[in-house]
């Protein structure tokens, strides 16, 4: 077991079992470890507020307000909290949006054990935890200006549609209708500056966000 000074964690995601997994983790690797939990974008504003963290791992999909919105506001309220995203996406979109809004790190929930604890540390040492394709496109300001600035349902409509997905497939995963998927599909286009749906899916491929 790791020697560690005390560390609190708030733990964002909505989903018990992965809130107990992680808890369970990381008390392993840390000693005298403090916890929170929230279920919602809610319940961790009201964390924050009450009290610092030394460390957020966030859920970006959350019910309600999604985990960027929780970002920005972690960045305004606690500037010193460390804060490691954590997603189901592998795509890189996701991941250039949270280096963007501030956050140290971004872990897939797919990643094994020893690279959460890999991001864990890099965070709490300063360090930021993104792969150097990632940074290097965040650094320049004309690779992912446009799509850093969709919301995360905008990025799943995104992907979903230049995956090839029928509106109403997306509709279904998204527990969307096929209205909201449409008007979400319009935004996107609009933000981006594009007209079709082929353009988008050459903006995509042209910005590798798969």
């Amino acid at each position: 077991m790791r020697e560690a000074h005390k560390l609190s964690i708030l733990i964002v995601d909505d989903h018990l079992l992965l809130r107990q997994g992680l808890k369970q983790v990381l008390s392993h690797e840390y000693r005298d470890l403090a916890f929170g939990e929230a279920r919602t974008a809610e319940e961790a504003l009201a964390q924050i507020k009450s009290q610092p963290w030394r460390l957020v791992i966030l859920d970006i999909g959350l019910p309600g307000k999604d985990g960027f919105f929780v970002l920005q506001e972690i960045c305004t309220r606690r500037p010193e909290a460390a804060v490691l995203m954590l997603s189901m996406h592998t795509d890189s979109l996701y991941a250039a949006r949270s280096l963007r809004l501030g956050a140290a790190g971004y872990v897939s929930k797919s990643s094994g054990r020893s690279t959460l604890l890999k991001a864990v540390r890099n965070v709490l040492e300063g360090k930021k935890y993104f792969s150097e394709a990632i940074r290097r496109g965040v650094d320049n300001p004309r690779s992912t200006a446009l799509h850093a600035k969709l919301s995360a349902q905008e990025c799943k409509v995104l992907l979903a549609v230049a995956a090839g997905k029928r509106t109403g497939k997306i509709a279904a995963e998204l527990k969307l209708s096929d209205k909201t998927v449409s008007t979400y599909k319009r935004r996107v286009l609009n933000k981006l500056g594009l007209t079709s749906t082929a353009d988008l899916v050459r903006y995509v491929i042209d910005h590798n966000l798969f």
